[in-house]
């Protein structure tokens, strides 16, 4: 079998895989049986690649992703089934059932402190139901990995085009550069918004959204939907091809999410209300995801065009979900309150400390979990110590496992911080340059963005080695 029919075959194989993930994660009926199917071709297929050829090397290693993969769905599966099961209580409800881990965040908006503390302990309590899930799920993943002398670290740092000190160095410049802002405006928020000093159950997706609760009367009317396809098509872009489940069902995934069924055609976003601001925040992050798939050249190769790193993939959504801290895009676009506006944007600055905080947090243990080969007994309590040097705060090491990324993904987190940064310096600061302060409205930016994103995993976005952290920061000020 040659290189062009393998990738005919994988190709046409990981479109009806994903499909079946779409309606698991949409919380519609799927088939168990037919995923079992197609991950043991996948897997066999994968086999093959590592047997029969060694480049191109990002498909190679993206086979390596893929056996373990195939080695771990159900794993997957049952954690996503057993966490909506096993981490919930009776004590609270949310629209009349149980809440759980999928409706937590939506229930913990409008709950009391009370209540919300007693959600957070319980469900903390609870984790060791499913800490044998995820235990396993790392140790399969690490002996696969093993056995072709890899690493997922070591693979990130590749697709990414970093060495390891150099993301070290990003994450620890980014949590030092944010932590004394970070401390204080916490306080101050806590106290002025929810009357009391900060906990470790204010999770960042509770603050998330509770800090825009007192603010949705002046966003009720903003349709985020068609706010964001007018914005892009503003730009030159076309949104019409992406497809948007905004359904509410009860076993549909907890987070906001796009998945691309088939770049560039196929592409899909999800979510759920919560709260209108961030349900904004959240749609525009998703429709970013999605037109950058959409703009990949589809005559590109099968590797180039599929095989997106993390970082480069979130370099395209924070770009458009940084539309939320722009007051002339708010006020002249969307027509805010000049003084809503600005008020909106300096929570949203503060929603992004939080956001940093608790990132470099996450990832610089998911780095050390690697680079030091730590015994997963070991997770909770290095978690809590990262936690600790990032937010100032003492937050249970169990969290991590409760968390929608870092007990499913192998070596991820880092992406949100390095496309921050990126996104910035590639895109932003370049198109306010070149085009002034209302450079939305001029088509050439949409070219910029295209220009970006067509090359798919060449894009010079991809390439994380030469971030301007400093200038990144000032923003946040």
């Amino acid at each position: 079998m040659n290189l062009k029919k393998w990738c005919e075959q994988d190709e046409k194989n990981s479109i009806a895989i994903r499909k079946e993930y779409l309606k698991f994660n949409l919380g519609l009926k799927y088939s168990k049986e037919k995923i079992k199917k197609l991950e043991k071709e996948s897997e066999q297929r994968a086999l093959l690649f590592l047997k029969k050829f060694r480049a191109p090397e990002l498909l190679y290693d993206a086979c390596i992703g893929g056996v373990v993969g195939s080695n771990t769905y159900e794993l997957d599966l049952k954690l996503h089934e057993e966490r909506a099961k096993k981490i919930s209580t009776k004590k609270h409800k949310y629209k009349g059932q149980p809440v759980n881990w999928n409706n937590w965040r939506q229930f913990v908006v409008h709950a009391p402190d009370k209540a919300r503390k007693q959600v957070f302990d319980e469900f903390i309590k609870k984790t060791p139901k499913i800490t044998p899930i995820i235990n396993k799920k790392f140790t399969v993943s690490k002996k696969i990995y093993s056995d072709y002398c890899r690493d997922p670290l070591t693979e990130y740092l590749q697709e990414h085009h970093m060495t390891l000190k150099q993301l070290e160095n990003a994450m620890t410049q980014l949590r030092d550069g944010v932590k004394k802002p970070f401390k204080k405006q916490f306080k101050e928020y806590s106290n002025r918004l929810f009357d009391k000093e900060p906990e470790y159950y204010d999770d960042f997706y509770f603050v998330r959204n509770a800090l825009f609760r007192d603010m949705t009367c002046g966003f009720k009317n903003i349709k985020p939907v068609q706010s964001i396809k007018r914005a892009m098509k503003e730009m030159g872009l076309n949104p019409d091809k992406v497809q948007v489940d905004d359904k509410d069902r009860p076993k549909k995934y907890a987070s906001p999410f796009c998945m691309a069924v088939q770049i560039p055609d196929n592409v899909w976003i999800s979510y759920k209300a919560e709260n209108p601001v961030e349900d904004a925040t959240s749609v525009y992050h998703e429709f970013g995801h999605a037109i950058h798939f959409n703009m990949i050249d589809p005559k590109k190769p099968y590797w180039t065009k599929n095989i997106i790193s993390n970082g480069l993939a979130e370099t395209f959504s924070i770009f458009f979900d940084h539309f939320m801290m722009d007051k002339e895009y708010l006020t002249k676009k969307l027509k805010l309150n000049p003084d809503y506006a600005g008020e909106l944007i300096r929570r949203h600055k503060f929603s992004n400390l939080f956001s940093i905080a608790f990132y470099t947090g996450n990832s610089l243990f998911r780095i050390k979990y690697w680079k030091d080969k730590m015994k997963f007994k070991d997770c909770d309590k290095a978690y809590a110590n990262e936690l600790k040097k990032s937010m100032g705060m003492k937050i249970p090491g169990q969290y991590w496992k409760l968390h929608h990324i870092l007990p499913e993904s192998l070596m991820y987190v880092p992406s949100y911080m390095l496309a921050s940064v990126q996104q910035h310096n590639l895109m932003r600061a370049p198109l306010e340059k070149k085009y002034g302060k209302t450079w939305w409205k001029n088509k050439k930016s949409g070219k910029l963005v295209k220009e970006l994103a067509a090359p798919g995993a060449d894009s010079k976005a991809g390439k994380f080695s030469k971030l301007n952290i400093k200038q990144y920061l000032k923003t946040l000020k």
